[in-house]
C-alpha cells in the first residue's frame, strides 16, 4: 500500500486481497480484512476495541507525542473510545446531527456554495480552474465553522490545523507529521478554549453552545478535556471526508460523462443515489482500525488478543458478493449498502451533514456549469494510504 500505484488506483490490490481469502496478515503483522460481510460484522462487534491505549504495545509505540496536548486531546475523541465513555460522549452530540436538524442547514449550505462558485470562472469561459481549491476544500470548512459557531474569517487557519491533525488517521506516520500535529493541537486547543469562554460569556444557539450547555448543566457529564478534544474531532471529521467526497465524486462524473448527463436529466431525484454511489465507488477512507482484546475469529483464522485489524472499506465497497458489477459507476444503484461511513457504534455522526453538503454542492455545480470538462485528465492524488482524496482537480467550464 506504500507503492504510488496504490495511491493512483488502490482497487487492483484490494481485489487481490479479497481473492486471497477472508483475512491476510501483512508483513508488519496487521490483519487485513476486505470482504463486505466480514467488515460489516467487525465494525459492529463490541468485542473489538478502538482504544489504542488498550494495546499491549501502547507504552512502546505511543503513536502520538507522549504526554502532549496532542495525545491528551486525541484520547478524548469519541472515535478513540469504547463504551461506556463512547456512549456518553456520543449521546451529547447526536442531537445536533439528527437529519431534521441538518436539513435545516440546506439553505445556508446553498448560500455558501453559491458564494464559492461565483468566485470561479463563469460558464462558457475557456479559463481552467482547480475544483478542489475553489469548492471542495473551502465548502466543508466554512460549513463546519457555521455549525460550531466559529468565525468564518478563521476558516483558513482552522483548515490548516485540521489538515495537519487529519494525518494522524494514516497507518504509517512520519516523525515530522507527529511533530507538526503536536504543534497544531497546541494551537487549535488554545483557539477553541478562547471560543468556549466567549460562548459562555455570550451564549449562542449553535453546536458549540449546545455542548457547553451540556457540560455546564450535566453535573460533570463532559470535562473540559473531553469538550475540547471532541470539538477538534468534529472539526476534522466535519471537513476532511466531505472534501474528499466532493472531489472524488466530481472525478467519477468527469470519468463517466454518461453518468453526468443522466444526473443532469433529473438532478433532484437522482442526487441522493448519486452521492451514495460516489461514496461507495471512490470512498474518502480506505480502512478503519480495531484491535482484539479477546480471540477473534475471521473465517478459519483465529486472531489472538492484542492484535491490530484493518477493516478495508475500499475493498468491502467493491465486493462482488454484494455489489453487481462493483467496478461500474452506477448512480442508480439500489440497494447500495456501502460502508463509507462505517457501521456500528462508531458510524459517522456527521454522515447526514456530509450527504447534504454533497447533494447541495453537486446540484449547484451542475446548474452553474452545463458543460463541465477536464482540463487535465491526470488527477493529482494526495500521497496518503488511508485518506483518499485529490490535491488538485483541474477543470474547464466549456
Amino acid at each position: 500500500m506504500r507503492d504510488p500505484a496504490f495511491r493512483n488506483d488502490p482497487y487492483p490490490l484490494l481485489h487481490a486481497l479479497r481473492e486471497r481469502g477472508r483475512v491476510e496478515r501483512d508483513v508488519i503483522g496487521i490483519w487485513l480484512i476486505g470482504h463486505h460481510a466480514d467488515v460489516s460484522a467487525g465494525l459492529r462487534d463490541h468485542h473489538l476495541s478502538r482504544e489504542p491505549q488498550r494495546l499491549p504495545a501502547w507504552d512502546m509505540l505511543r503513536p502520538f507525542v507522549a504526554d502532549s496536548t496532542l495525545e491528551r486531546t486525541t484520547l478524548q475523541w469519541m472515535l478513540m473510545n469504547d463504551p461506556p465513555k463512547h456512549t456518553r460522549l456520543r449521546r451529547l452530540v447526536n442531537g445536533a446531527f439528527k437529519p431534521p436538524v441538518i436539513e435545516a442547514l440546506r439553505g445556508r449550505i446553498g448560500q455558501i456554495t453559491d458564494e464559492l462558485l461565483a468566485a470561479l470562472p463563469a460558464a462558457g469561459s475557456s479559463e481552467s480552474f482547480d475544483l478542489m481549491a475553489g469548492l471542495a476544500q473551502p465548502l466543508p470548512v466554512r460549513v463546519i465553522c457555521d455549525v460550531l459557531g466559529l468565525p468564518a474569517q478563521d476558516f483558513a487557519q482552522t483548515k490548516a490545523w485540521s489538515d495537519t491533525l487529519a494525518l494522524l488517521m494514516e497507518p504509517v506516520q512520519r516523525k515530522a507529521w507527529r511533530q507538526s500535529a503536536a504543534t497544531a493541537a497546541d494551537e487549535m486547543v488554545a483557539y477553541l478554549r478562547g471560543h468556549v469562554a466567549s460562548h459562555r460569556a455570550a451564549p449562542r444557539d449553535d453546536l458549540l453552545g449546545a455542548l457547553i450547555h451540556a457540560q455546564d448543566e450535566g453535573d460533570g457529564t463532559l470535562s473540559d478535556d473531553e469538550l475540547l478534544g471532541n470539538l477538534v474531532l468534529l472539526f476534522i471529521a466535519g471537513h476532511e471526508t466531505t472534501t474528499n467526497l466532493i472531489g472524488n465524486g466530481a472525478l467519477a462524473l468527469l470519468r463517466h460523462p454518461e453518468a453526468m448527463a443522466h444526473l443532469r436529466s433529473d438532478t433532484p431525484a437522482l442526487l441522493p443515489g448519486a452521492v451514495a454511489e460516489m461514496l461507495r465507488f471512490e470512498g474518502s477512507v480506505n480502512m478503519v482500525p480495531r484491535h482484539t482484546v479477546t480471540p477473534y475469529a475471521v473465517g478459519d483464522a483465529m486472531v489472538p488478543p492484542g492484535e491490530v485489524l484493518f477493516f478495508m472499506l475500499g475493498a468491502a465497497n467493491r465486493d462482488p458478493a454484494v455489489f453487481a458489477a462493483p467496478d461500474r459507476f452506477d448512480i442508480t444503484r439500489a440497494p447500495n449498502p456501502h460502508l463509507a461511513f462505517g457501521a456500528g457504534i462508531h458510524y459517522c455522526v456527521g454522515a447526514p451533514l456530509a450527504r447534504l453538503e454533497g447533494e447541495v454542492a453537486f446540484e449547484r455545480l451542475l446548474a452553474r456549469y452545463p458543460q463541465l470538462r477536464w482540463a487535465d485528465d491526470t488527477p493529482l492524488w494526495r500521497p496518503l494510504i488511508n485518506l483518499r482524496g485529490l490535491e488538485r482537480l483541474t477543470v474547464r467550464a466549456t
